[in-house]
């Protein structure tokens, strides 16, 4: 053997000797990283959870329990409160305005009464609950009257069309 071989094999081996050291200090962390991390084990999520004991080489249930999901905001999960009608029916049902309408609101808007109470209170979409009605704003009640002025001109149209096509006919 050449001395050449001897002195690569005396610093292989002080190579190897430093990570073996290395080796056995993780070795040493290693536990108490763990003993970390089940003490944490209640803030991690579920697969976090399954992760950390397949390091450990625990086993675990299939299925785990769903924990109850934290609130994202402070008004996630926020409690309104009773809020007072602001519509009521002839019928006495009363709502608060907020989310869709109730089916009893729309079948009665519907119905010859609701379309009566309607017409003669342009703007307003139910009877307010105090029995005072809003007056409609002057662009609610100039918008209210356009559909019907509108279909009388279209009538008026159709029926001048019809004269001229009538007189052209004789004529020819």
């Amino acid at each position: 053997m050449a001395l050449t071989t001897l002195k690569s094999l005396n610093a292989e081996i002080k190579q190897l000797e430093a990570q073996k050291k290395l080796v056995e200090k993780r070795d040493g962390e290693v536990p108490k990283a763990l003993a970390v991390l089940q003490k944490y084990a209640k803030v991690l999520s579920p697969a976090q959870r399954r992760q950390v004991a397949k390091l450990i080489g625990e086993t675990i249930d299939a299925k785990p329990a769903r924990a109850a999901k934290a609130a994202a905001g402070p008004l996630k999960g926020r409690k309104l409160g009773k809020v007072a009608p602001k519509y009521r029916l002839p019928t006495g049902e009363a709502w608060a305005g907020r989310g869709l309408a109730p089916k009893a609101f729309t079948a009665w808007a519907r119905s010859a009464e609701g379309k009566a109470w309607a017409q003669a209170n342009p703007g307003s979409k139910f009877p307010s609950a105090d029995g005072t009605v809003k007056k409609a704003s002057a662009k609610a009640a100039k918008t209210a009257g356009k559909p019907v002025k509108k279909a009388a001109q279209r009538a008026v149209k159709k029926l001048a069309k019809k004269a001229v096509a009538k007189k052209a006919s004789k004529k020819a």
